[in-house]
């Protein structure tokens, strides 16, 4: 939806003051000197992760495409890397109903032949969608705000509305909703044309809302009734059904509880999706274990805003704080902002005129986490001692452990954490902070050690913890190291792969087989043809296709004669998973096994 100014409260949720994965009450804040404690419990699991994301609607991809090239793409790494930016994992898209909508005028009536159109542009977003996909994103949700005027009770888009057909909704033309729901899934065919595969297909926007812009109304009985009619028709097309995106999350309950009342509309909801302006996600939505997404959300006070701690409901910890309500007391499976790009004051996460562009703090909030809790992660135990972190933890499918720490306590707080049963005794933990003077910014590993590690949260900040198993190494030498190993050192690299239809993860193991020890190193290989890597730990990577040079971290560049380093990536794939044939260790061949 548009920003316009709302009156609702704020609806604040028990979340926000710890109740984390097993609802440890909070305590008074520690002095200064004593560290809290904090238990990550891999044994508790909770919601499956598919993702974080932004919408497109309403023209804002074309905001991105009219930039300066090099602008441009540095705004699309802000929002997409999963390297360097904030690593948005799902594209919200906007289903026009306007003279942009596929098929901008009536038929003939509901039972015509459909006249649909198609630009290959829908408002810039099919261009903003092949460059999200550039950059591993899979995980496409096409949302309609109105039926086009033609199929509502009102003959226009705009002011509510709706759909001819519904029970309590006759109109003279007829009854649309077999059209509607042809209407949407046709839409979703048409980017199949451009090679993007739509997941989910949503047929309502705010159904309990009615704005002068495109807007429908469904009661809670009318959205279970049409999703009984667009459920099979996107099943038969390979799409799945979403519904409601009500207003607010306690909103969007009434829908669920009429969809999951009825047995065949229950059949064929997917995904059960609620917006935060008049209530946030402080609790679960009953879904018949569906998962359940936080589709949309700004400030409701149009204000750009860059600051990250302001006392504002536009500031960048104000947003953090939300997304971890909405992850561990609302249990969702994908947090979904407003804009990822606008202009004026839309409180998106970066404003441009499509010239010139500035980045918000909002922007680093989320990628803090979607950037580290990457898609099929599960979201598992996290509890502390102290009331003033908000603490969540997350397992990816890759092995890694991602804690995140939001320290709203005025005074940095140390912390232990204990990691049960998490598969994690040694290894590292990365932490990337975000606050008023850092964004994500990478911090010294730190060892783990019998499956534990300390760590301070500045106050008033966000930590990113990045847990890899693994030995614990060697600090980092004092002296720049040499690039090539000493004579007569020999190496062995272990190769295993675990893919998936478009992916794949790679554990890979160096073992210098020499007598004297490897300082510094980089390991060549080259991909297979289709397989492009998106995250990678212990080690830098580049290119992500073809040759590829993976070096060292400054905390394992050092191999000790008869020792190892254990590195990996995740990577797409367009259908081959298979292996390099070659390694090469400072530019001498290795075995491989």
């Amino acid at each position: 939806m548009r920003r316009i100014s709302r009156t609702w409260p704020i609806v604040a949720g028990t979340a926000l003051t710890i109740v984390a994965a097993v609802g440890v009450a909070g305590v008074d804040q520690p002095r200064a000197w004593a560290a809290s404690s904090a238990t990550v419990n891999g044994s508790t699991s909770y919601q499956t992760i598919d993702g974080f994301g932004f919408s497109s609607a309403f023209g804002r991809a074309d905001l991105i495409s009219s930039l300066p090239a090099a602008d441009q793409q540095t705004v699309l790494d802000l929002l997409y890397s999963p390297t360097t930016g904030a690593g948005n994992s799902i594209l919200r898209l906007g289903i026009s109903s306007t003279g942009s909508s596929i098929q901008p005028t009536d038929p003939g009536g509901p039972n015509a032949t459909p006249r649909y159109v198609w630009n290959g542009d829908d408002d810039g977003q099919v261009w903003l969608a092949k460059k999200a996909q550039s950059y591993g994103v899979s995980r496409f949700y096409a949302d309609a705000w109105s039926a086009p005027g033609y199929m509502k009770t009102n003959g226009t888009e705009n002011n509510g509305g709706t759909l001819c057909g519904l029970s309590g909704a006759s109109c003279a033309s007829g009854d649309w909703r077999r059209a509607y729901a042809d209407y949407l899934v046709q839409y979703a065919k048409f980017y199949g044309q451009e090679g993007i595969k739509i997941n989910e297909i949503g047929f309502t926007n705010e159904p309990d809302w009615t704005t002068s812009y495109s807007s429908m109304r469904f009661t809670p009985a009318q959205a279970a009734e049409f999703s009984r009619v667009l459920g099979p028709v996107a099943d038969a097309a390979g799409f799945r059904a979403v519904c409601c995106d009500a207003v607010g999350w306690e909103g969007q309950r009434g829908y669920s509880a009429a969809i999951q009342s009825d047995a065949e509309a229950a059949r064929w909801v997917s995904v059960h999706t609620g917006h935060s302006y008049s209530s946030e996600p402080a609790s679960p939505l009953a879904s018949g274990g569906d998962p359940t997404w936080m589709s949309e959300w700004a400030p409701s006070t149009p204000t750009w805003n860059t600051s990250w701690d302001d006392g504002s409901t536009g500031s960048g910890f104000a947003l953090a704080q939300k997304i971890h309500t909405a992850l561990t007391g609302g249990n969702v499976s994908a947090y979904l902002y407003w804009y990822g790009v606008s202009s004026s004051n839309t409180a998106a996460f970066i404003q441009s005129d499509g010239t010139n562009y500035s980045v918000s703090k909002r922007l680093w909030a989320m990628g803090s986490y979607s950037r580290y809790i990457r898609p099929g992660a599960t979201r598992i135990g996290a509890s502390t001692s102290d009331g003033n972190l908000r603490l969540s933890a997350f397992r990816n499918t890759d092995g890694s452990v991602v804690v995140v720490a939001l320290n709203a306590a005025g005074t940095a707080t140390p912390v232990s954490y204990a990691l049960q049963n998490t598969g994690v005794t040694t290894g590292t933990a990365t932490p990337y902070l975000t606050g008023s003077s850092n964004s994500m910014t990478e911090q010294s590993p730190i060892a783990v050690g019998g499956g534990a590690f300390t760590a301070t949260v500045p106050a008033r900040s966000l930590a990113t913890y990045v847990i890899r198993p693994g030995e614990v190494t060697s600090p980092p030498p004092t002296t720049p190291p040499p690039t090539t190993p000493p004579t007569g050192s020999g190496c062995r690299v272990t190769y295993a792969t675990n893919a998936w239809n478009t992916g794949l993860t790679a554990s890979i193991t160096i073992a210098n087989t020499g007598g004297a020890p490897v300082d510094g190193w980089s390991l060549g290989f080259t991909l297979p043809a289709g397989q492009r890597i998106t995250a990678g730990w212990n080690a830098t990577y580049s290119p992500t296709s073809g040759q590829v040079t993976a070096r060292n971290a400054s905390y394992n560049a050092t191999i000790p004669a008869g020792g190892s380093v254990s590195i990996g990536f995740q990577a797409d794939h367009t259908g081959d998973s298979g292996r390099p044939a070659a390694f090469t260790l400072n530019g001498t061949p290795c075995a491989v096994t």
